[in-house]
């Protein structure tokens, strides 16, 4: 076993992610407007370990605000605006990690 690494477990105990024989490294990010959906084309990410992520920049309103839905599909990533009754999308830090 690696004494290096990232293993993260469920409430159940089963490992989820193990990165302890891996290296992730940040393969695309994009500064992104609240009102902004869009996608692009990442070739390279085909038949590897991903994920997606979004992180609100800015907190508005009485109960601050949403990231960015995200999505992986296939060799496409895409991220799309969301609100609900109480929230709206912030400007958002968008991006996809792969595992080497």
């Amino acid at each position: 076993m690696s004494t290096y690494g990232l293993r993260i477990k469920d409430a159940a105990g089963t490992t989820i992610l193990d990165t302890s024989h891996t290296v992730a490294r940040i393969r695309y990010s994009a500064v992104v407007a609240s009102g902004a959906s869009g996608s692009t084309t990442l070739s390279d990410i085909s038949g590897k370990t991903t994920y997606a992520f979004s992180i609100p920049l800015e907190m508005t309103g009485a109960y601050g605000s949403l990231a960015h839905d995200v999505a992986i599909s296939g060799t496409t990533f895409s991220w799309t605006a969301k609100s609900d009754a109480y929230h709206s999308s912030a400007s958002s830090l968008i991006g996809v990690i792969i595992m080497d």
